[in-house]
């Protein structure tokens, strides 16, 4: 009795896993490690509280939904005033600072990228425009400022993206700028661009064509940090897999 009762749940469980390789589905990956006591500890990633694509450790006592906002309100608004200083142009907020954090620029995470659920939330918000863009000759020294308030909030340095897709080979006198500083969770971007300054005269044509500004500065902040009221939940979750290397995401979410 007992025996088939094995032999029944062996086929389902083949079944199953069967099911999900035909349906595309890779079985969430396991890593097995040894602590400092001898201890043996095997953790299933589907059981990762944040995501494949980002450290849950960074997120132990860092500040979740309901601690963020003041924090991000003060970053964003340091980095936009140091940008108009250096710039000389005023950096105006595209929606009223008493919404940036509303409920509808949050957006909860629904998988770990391992086939589990996270308990992340992200948020996208706290953008600034201006109506014109400095000399391209100043660009660096914008640059330089911003970076500057973004360190003393804790930030790395503005990181200049990868734009030699739309600058061609003349990539020190491109017609855009686009960096982004981050301190892991957060993460603050920065555009110049002016569109007069493209040799090709494509990005006038499509700031024309869809009606873009032609030269602008922008900010945006965004962030993924622990849902409000489950960083103790998020906490406990984590404990084994401090300090592991995090393997490839195996679903989409």
């Amino acid at each position: 009795m007992m025996r088939g009762l094995r032999v029944a749940i062996a086929l389902m469980t083949l079944a199953m896993l069967t099911g999900c390789a035909a349906f595309g589905q890779t079985p969430s990956p396991t890593t097995t490690y040894t602590d400092a006591s001898g201890n043996t500890t095997v953790v299933e990633w589907a059981d990762y509280p944040a995501h494949a694509g980002q450290d849950g450790d960074a997120l132990i006592s860092y500040p979740d939904q309901a601690e963020l906002p003041p924090l991000a309100t003060d970053l964003i608004n340091e980095v936009a005033d140091a940008v108009s200083d250096a710039s000389g142009i005023d950096l105006v907020p595209t929606t009223p600072e008493t919404t940036w954090f509303s409920d509808s620029n949050w957006h909860e995470q629904v998988g770990n990228g391992y086939g589990g659920e996270s308990l992340l939330i992200t948020v996208n918000c706290c953008e600034f425009t201006s109506d014109t863009a400095p000399d391209r000759t100043k660009w660096s020294a914008i640059l330089a400022e911003a970076s500057r308030a973004a360190e003393a909030s804790g930030f790395g340095t503005f990181i200049i993206d990868d734009q030699m897709e739309r600058c061609g080979e003349n990539a020190d006198d491109c017609w855009i700028l686009s960096a982004t500083a981050t301190d892991g969770p957060q993460w603050v971007s920065l555009s110049i661009q002016d569109a007069a300054l493209d040799p090709t005269g494509d990005a006038e044509q499509d700031a024309e064509k869809f009606g873009w500004p032609t030269a602008t500065i922008s900010l945006g902040y965004g962030a993924s940090v622990v849902q409000a009221g489950k960083q103790e939940e998020f906490e406990l979750a984590m404990h084994d897999f401090i300090g592991l290397d995090r393997p490839d995401t195996t679903t989409s979410d």
